[in-house]
Formats: structure tokens, sequence, C-alpha cells
């Protein structure tokens, strides 16, 4: 039996990992549309890859597989069906609807090099750059000023964490709570399909889940449980359709820890404010530490999900652990001011390469050191545009393949 991809501890030595190298779509970014495209700043472009290309170098040099997910596309639409199908769904999941657009932007697309398509979808299509190719005018094309985008850019595509998790050895595909996020998932529904990497490798539904849900509000605590964050990008609504998929129709898992956190912007995922650094220990931003709720899913009678309270996060992960001793790690020393700072640079937003040893951003400096007085190394990468996007190094990567710890 070839040997397959699997996700089964959120900790596990990283095999193999998905990565999108920030690229033209960030250029497309203008202060106008900052807050419709989920931006709070411009990143410089030049310093941004430079950046990334250092966190990848970092994920090889410690033994992961790195894959680009523009490189997985570009492999996929040189066959022409995949090509004419995945620009057909883009123009379908657009807002456009004017025939002579759509036919316009399906032709002329068409007739790109693999590459040079699958960078125009993720950057953003202008209107401009067709506008000499149409028979007539229709009203966007006298609207420039108001939005210059027939097709908007996706900016948010390199925090790959959040199109998805594999889940064991299938992949869940987030269903994006944000209008400005939904297309990135069709990137993922093609690759999954069509590449030869995921020839192994299941979807975990193919019916789209319920919005919303977010691969940086689903952690992979062990072979019987999960955890997911309920959080402003994802919905109860969402956590009970795959609770009952997981418990109750396919018997993956035994049980879901649900944590709520706070709906706001800042804590917009749980890996914003806490994330697993090793087979017993937890990052968690202390702001949080007295407002969250837990809550405890698992199969009940008559093949329903049955939902309890009256869990503190440490006892409900203990629970899961097998009453394993836990560690909760607070950022920035446990202290509020420098806490808060570094929760807005993504400081409890670490990467697990193997159990006990991290990667963060340099600019969390108090978080780090925490972090090494307790026994856990920290790898730092540079993060000064990186960090405009509000994502650290866990949402910049979506794990393919992790050891199982023994």
């Amino acid at each position: 039996m070839e040997n397959t991809m699997q996700v089964w501890s959120d900790v596990g030595r990283l095999k193999k990992v998905l990565l999108h190298r920030p690229g033209q779509e960030l250029e497309n970014l203008t202060p106008r549309y900052l807050e419709d495209l989920l931006f709070d700043e411009i990143p410089w472009l030049a310093q941004a890859q430079k950046e990334h290309d250092g966190f990848a170098g970092v994920l090889r040099d410690n033994g992961a597989e790195v894959y680009y997910i523009t490189e997985l596309l570009a492999d996929i639409v040189k066959d022409p069906q995949v090509k004419s199908d995945l620009i057909k769904r883009h123009l379908k999941a657009s807002p456009l609807i004017e025939a002579d657009v759509l036919n316009t932007i399906y032709n002329y697309l068409s007739e790109q090099e693999p590459q040079e398509l699958v960078a125009k979808l993720i950057a953003g299509f202008p209107k401009k750059e067709i506008q000499h190719l149409k028979k007539y005018h229709s009203l966007s094309d006298l609207t420039l000023d108001s939005y210059p985008f027939y097709l908007a850019p996706l900016p948010n595509m390199y925090f790959t964490r959040d199109h998805g998790a594999m889940i064991g050895p299938n992949l869940q595909i987030s269903s994006m709570f944000n209008p400005a996020r939904r297309l990135e998932t069709i990137f993922m529904r093609f690759i999954q399909k069509y590449h030869p990497l995921f020839k192994n490798v299941e979807l975990a539904f193919h019916e789209e889940i319920p919005y919303g849900i977010e691969g940086g509000d689903v952690l992979v605590l062990n072979e019987e449980t999960l955890v997911i964050g309920l959080s402003e990008r994802t919905t109860e609504e969402a956590i009970e359709w795959i609770a009952h998929k997981y418990l109750v129709e396919k018997g993956l898992i035994k049980q879901i820890v649900v944590i709520q956190i706070p709906s706001r912007r800042a804590y917009m995922h749980l890996d914003t404010v806490f994330t697993m650094v090793d087979t017993d220990k937890f990052l968690m931003y202390p702001g949080i530490k007295d407002v969250v709720t837990t809550y405890w899913l698992e199969k009940g009678s008559d093949d329903k999900v049955s939902a309890s309270s009256g869990y503190n996060l440490q006892g409900a992960l203990r629970k899961a652990l097998k009453q394993k001793p836990i560690e909760i790690v607070y950022s920035g020393a446990n202290e509020e001011i420098t806490a808060a700072r570094e929760q807005w640079g993504d400081s409890t937003n670490a990467l697990a390469v193997k159990p006990g040893t991290v990667v963060c951003y340099d600019r969390n400096e108090a978080t780090n050191e925490t972090l090494r007085r307790h026994g856990v190394d920290v790898i730092e990468i540079d993060s000064s545009e990186l960090v405009r996007g509000r994502g650290g190094p866990r949402c910049m990567s979506m794990p393919l393949d992790r050891e199982t710890p023994s």
C-alpha cells in the first residue's frame, strides 16, 4: 500500500507542508479596500517575499518538504479541461453577470500559460486588462475609479492554514466566513481532486460545510480528539455539522473540545491566542484566560451529538490527553502590556516543526524567551512585513503530513 499523508498531532515532526509565497496580490491592495480584504496595513511585497523565503528555508532545514499552491495549480492546469473548469469555477463564484464580460475574461484567461493563469487568478484581474478586447462597454467598464477589478485580488492567500486541515488521512476543506476569502478554497478543491500529491487523500466531506469554519480554528490534538475554536470566523452551526459527521456518521474521532474565545478582529481565530507547542505544552495569550468557555462534544444516544459544559480548559485538555499533566505557557511573560502588544504581532501563533520546537516571529522577544524558559526550542524568523497581514508562522502553513508522536 502506498504511503499516504496524514496529521494526527499538531506537534508531530513536520514532513510535508503547503505554502503560498506572497505575490502580486499584495501589490493590488490599496487603502480604500483594506477593510474589505481583511487587512489593516499594506505589506511591502519585496520584503514580505524575502521573509517568506526565509520561513520556507527554516522548514526545509528542519526536514519538511515544502510545496507551493501556485506550483501545484500550474501542474494541474496543463490539462485543458482542468484549466477550463478552474476558470469557469472562479467566474461562477464572482459577482459578474454580464455575458460579454464573462466570455471575454474566459477567452482571455484560457489563452494564458499555466503559471500566468494561476498568478492572475490570485493577483486579481484588472478591468483595464481586457477592455480593449470587448465589443461593447458595460457600466462596470466606466467605473474604474470606484472599483478597478473584475476579479478581486486574494491577498490572504499566504495564510494557507485557513484553507483547510488534514484530519488524519482526510482533507477538511474550510468554509470561509468572509466573502473576501471564499475563492481561496476553490484552489484546494482542484488540487485535491487532480494533483498526484493528493492521490491517497480523501476529502473529509464532499459537500461544503455551512459557513463558516477556517483552519486557524482547528487543532488536531491526537487520534481521538479535535480542538475547535468558536471564534469570529467559526460558527456554532459549522461546528455542530462537523461534529455530527465526525462523531456520529464517520466515527473518525471520539471527542471535540470546543474553545469559545471573544469574537473580535484581534482574536480572529483560536490560533491567534492559543497553540500547541509540545505534546504536553500549550501557548496562550493571558488576556483571554478568564474569558474563554470550554465545551465537550461526543457521541451520545440515538445517534446524536452530546454537548456538555462545566470543564475548564486545562481539565478538558487533560481528559483528552488521558489525564496526562499539561502546562499552559502564557505569552508576553504573562505581563499585561507586553502580552497585549506581542499578541498583536502574533506571538501565540507558533508552528511546531517537532515536539517542543516551534517557529515564531523574532519580534516577540518576551514570548520567545518565556517559551525557552519552559523548555521549548524557538526558531525565530524575520517578520516586519509578513506580520502586517495579521498572521504568524502557523497561519502561513498547512501541514500535510506529520509523524504521530509515540
